[in-house]
This record gives C-alpha cells, sequence and structure tokens, in this order.
C-alpha cells in the first residue's frame, strides 16, 4: 500500500467518498467540503515538505481512501492529520492504519517534523483504535465542542511525536 499525492483527476473519487453515507458523517461537516478539498489539494505546491491531500493505494494502483496532512505551526514542526476516509469496501484490512502509519513517517521521519497532532470525533471508537495503535496518545477532549447530526459532539485530540512511532 501507498499514499499518492492526489491529483486534480483524484477530486472527483474523494468527494464521492466524502459523500458516502459511511464515510460523511465520520468528517466535519460543511457545504465547502470540495473547497477545503481543493485547498488540501494546492498545498502540495509546497516543494520539499509533506503536506496536501493523498490517495490511499493498493500495490496495485486501486484506490482504498484518502487523507490529508496539513501544516500546523512551522516554527514548531508540527503536522496535522485531516480527513482520513477509508473506502467502506475497504475497512476491516488494516488500510487506516497503515495509511495512518505511512503519513507520519512521512512527516516524522522524512520530513522531520515533530509531531502530528489530529482529532477525532468522541464516539468514533474505531478512530480512537485506530489512532493508538499508530501510537497516537489521547490529549484531550473538547467537550460539545461540534453540532452535529442535531446534537454536540465531543472531540477527542491525538498527537503522537517523531520518537513515538511504533
Amino acid at each position: 500500500m501507498e499514499l499518492r499525492p492526489a491529483t486534480g483527476e483524484d477530486l472527483g473519487y474523494l468527494l464521492g467518498l466524502a459523500r458516502d453515507p459511511e464515510v460523511g458523517p465520520l468528517l466535519a461537516p460543511g457545504a465547502a467540503f470540495e473547497e477545503r478539498l481543493e485547498e488540501m489539494l494546492a498545498a502540495r505546491a509546497a516543494e520539499g515538505e509533506p503536506f496536501g491531500l493523498y490517495v490511499i493505494e493498493s500495490d496495485g494502483g486501486e484506490p482504498l481512501g484518502g487523507l490529508a496532512l496539513m501544516l500546523g505551526s512551522a516554527h514548531s514542526r508540527i503536522c496535522n492529520l485531516r480527513q482520513l476516509m477509508v473506502d467502506p469496501a475497504a475497512r476491516g484490512r488494516g488500510v487506516g492504519t497503515a495509511a495512518v502509519r505511512l503519513a507520519c513517517v512521512r512527516a516524522l521521519v522524512e520530513h522531520g517534523y515533530h509531531r502530528v497532532q489530529t482529532e477525532t470525533y468522541g464516539d468514533n471508537l474505531t478512530a480512537h483504535r485506530l489512532f493508538e495503535r499508530v501510537g497516537f496518545v489521547r490529549e484531550g477532549v473538547r467537550r460539545s465542542a461540534y453540532w452535529r447530526d442535531h446534537g454536540w459532539r465531543d472531540g477527542v485530540l491525538y498527537g503522537i511525536l517523531a520518537g513515538e512511532l511504533k
């Protein structure tokens, strides 16, 4: 499996995935999602940096999902992992875990970042287990931080430092 930098041709696939009823509810809501994906795609322009939108691909080139790495802080060498999407047909095969691990290797090892951080909904226990499997540490909860599906949801913060990657 690999993480391939997304191109404009991948936006249709990634938008379709984000609209999937099994994927969309796990992502931050909003009508501007297409604009956010385009912004993440444009972040790829920073030469020599790990930022941008990626497609998760099988060894045979089959798209299995997507994710984004975005700059959190240049001064503190922090990378944000966002928009992790695993195709429902590829779930249960370790795709998400492998993709997050590859993203962390790219940011922490290949590009020398100090930290990768992410946030997930408090009730997304699958994501909690995934991040903890990779070596992320649960760092806190933003209580009732997001209005989603007619109710408030917590945001759970996770982080991993360069020396903690399993």
